[in-house]
């Protein structure tokens, strides 16, 4: 509960916008492989090469009651059980009178002290308090967090200064770790230990490791180990050459110990797999092809969050742990969705995981999460247009769209006479005149009115930065004319749209642009800060609120949605949408 549901799906259509790749959703039954024919509930499918990556699913290890009475996570689904579990058993242990059922009810006990038991716990550490606060529970009275681990330590995959810290940050949150209690039995109300606890909860969370799907397992390919089948180093099943197994359903032994069920080994066992393939098609095809390389593992680290606010990790053989451990995950979990769906998942992510996450619950706790209400920036985007339409009719009465010369915008001599040297001499000399064609906000009303342009303000930059002279050197002095009617145009327009709230966005990059242009000119007084402070807001969306972009943008958004190039980019909004032609092309293609 720490990011809605839809933060944590990717649809199809965004990963696979810009590629001819026909995703069907079929549940399969059965593989012939000598046939190479797979059955499914819709539909049978022939195939020259077949890659298998079915994953895995939890492993409750033959024990009594576990499939029955305690909770999984590992996927989605799981996730949303355990969710509404948590939410009616808080609620109603807050209308409960028997003290003993109460303390059940409020026990939330973790089975399992790897990865996802911890982050798991880590979540239940932040939201329990919040949630309980809401039904009159002080959680920190009467709640009971526990995390059974049935080996002699937590985290074992993480050296001693990272585990540690964790076992602190938990302890310190109130969380019972034992240690070498492996469960025995587990039932409606309670579950027993190995050493005889007797530990009574409605809320037991599984997550004791994992095995290969049941499917996977039953298929007629060659075993490895707890559901996995055996693979060679290039990711093919030893009995059939156009067959390959990828990520958590595949065993294969490197350095003498299985590559492990983790994120890292699915994309780079995935990758070995799909270079064989293309390996394989291209020789049938007469195409040029360079041979795959065999598998070898390239493991960075790992990371453990314990909520959204703390986390250790070890990476690089560096441990660190805290706020530089969260923005460490944050930072190869962007590397990770942009290798899914580009910049689009990259700026979906961070919107869901740290802007947007309430009650403190992010890296930034919950410093950017209050949104300030649309209609309040209204006024503040028409004051914004009038100040830039003021400026532009400015510019029209001092002769700006007259003077052929040039002389408004470009002070050196002539284009085929010129030189930086003499543009940058210039330029000083210029200043005392320039600015007086850009008035300050505070200034502007009250100029227009009397038809006295003073400047009151001197310029931020005593002269014009190298930049600036660079570049009306060697692009304005072509033009100046051009330059100059463009400098009005844009003023009078961006002015005019920020009026009717009208393309909003782009006026808003336009608006930033002309500021930060006046700013290194030397042709801008402090008033400027004030343009590009204000054009930075009207980014969020400003049009929308009593202005056309209310109506404009939605249809532009689709339009530009349907476009190859925002496919292919990755660059379309929220989600891709496909013409009737497209569509035939994509499901059709060869």
């Amino acid at each position: 509960n720490r990011v809605d549901e839809e933060s944590v799906k990717i649809s199809y259509d965004r990963i696979f916008s810009g590629k001819m790749v026909n995703v069907v959703q079929d549940k399969i039954t059965n593989i012939d492989f000598k046939k190479q024919v797979l059955t499914g509930e819709k539909s049978t499918y022939s195939y020259d090469q077949l890659l298998i990556s079915t994953g895995a699913q939890t492993a409750d290890f033959n024990i009594p009651g576990v499939k029955e009475h305690a909770f999984y996570l590992w996927g989605l689904e799981d996730a949303l059980k355990i969710r509404t579990h948590i939410e009616y058993i808080v609620r109603d242990a807050a209308k409960e009178v028997d003290e003993e059922k109460r303390r059940e009810m409020l026990t939330f006990v973790v089975a399992g002290g790897g990865f996802t038991g911890v982050e798991m716990m880590g979540e239940l550490i932040e939201w329990l308090p919040v949630l309980c606060k809401k039904h009159g529970i002080d959680f920190k009275k009467e709640g009971r967090l526990i995390l059974c681990e049935g080996l002699g330590n937590i985290l074992n995959m993480l050296p001693e200064k990272p585990r540690e810290k964790a076992v602190k940050r938990m302890e310190k949150k109130g969380v019972e770790i034992m240690l070498n209690s492996l469960i025995t039995n587990v039932e409606a109300d309670r579950f027993t230990t190995k050493n005889g606890d007797v530990i009574k909860t409605r809320t037991l969370i599984w997550t004791c490791g994992v095995r290969g799907t049941e499917f996977c397992e039953r298929l007629p390919l060659s075993d490895g180990r707890i559901g996995r089948k055996a693979v060679n180093e290039f990711m093919q099943s030893p009995d059939y050459q156009n067959v390959y197994l990828a990520g958590d359903g595949m065993w294969f032994i490197e350095d003498n110990r299985a590559v492990p069920q983790i994120v890292e080994a699915a994309e780079q066992t995935a990758k070995t797999a799909a270079e064989g393939i293309i390996y394989t098609i291209k020789q049938e095809l007469g195409l040029e092809a360079t041979p795959p390389k065999p598998y070898k593992s390239n493991f960075h680290g790992y990371m453990v969050s314990i909520g959204g606010a703390y986390a250790v990790s070890h990476t690089a053989g560096i441990s660190l742990s805290g706020f530089f451990a969260v923005a460490l995950k944050h930072i190869v979990n962007l590397y990770y969705q942009s290798g899914v769906c580009g910049v689009n998942a990259i700026w979906a992510y961070i919107k869901h995981e740290i802007l947007e996450v309430k009650d403190k619950r992010s890296l930034i706790g919950g410093l950017a999460t209050y949104k300030i209400p649309s209609y309040w920036t209204v006024f503040l985007r028409m004051y914004l247009g009038v100040m830039w339409l003021i400026e532009g009719i400015k510019k029209i009465a001092e002769g700006w769209l007259t003077d052929t010369t040039g002389s408004k915008v470009y002070w050196g001599a002539p284009a085929d006479a010129g030189s930086a040297d003499s543009l940058a001499s210039a330029s000083q000399a210029a200043v005392e005149t320039v600015v007086e064609t850009v008035a300050s906000a505070s200034q502007a009303v009250g100029d227009a009115a009397s038809g006295a342009v003073q400047q009151l303000a001197p310029p931020l930059l005593s002269q014009p930065l190298g930049i600036f002279t660079w570049v009306n050197d060697t692009f304005v002095a072509q033009a100046p004319y051009f330059f100059q009617i463009m400098i009005v145009l844009a003023e009078t327009g961006i002015g005019l749209l920020f009026l009717v709230g009208l393309f909003t966005f782009p006026a808003a990059i336009v608006s930033i642009g002309l500021s930060i242009m006046f700013l290194i000119g030397a042709m801008a007084g402090k008033e400027i800060l004030w343009y590009i402070a204000v054009s930075i807001v009207m980014l969020g969306g400003a049009g929308k609120a009593f202005g056309l972009d209310y109506w404009v943008m939605p249809y532009i958004k689709k339009l530009w949605n349907k476009t190859p190039l925002a496919k292919k980019t990755y660059f379309y909004l929220d989600e891709p949408e496909f013409t009737r032609k497209q569509m035939e092309k994509k499901l059709g293609r060869k």
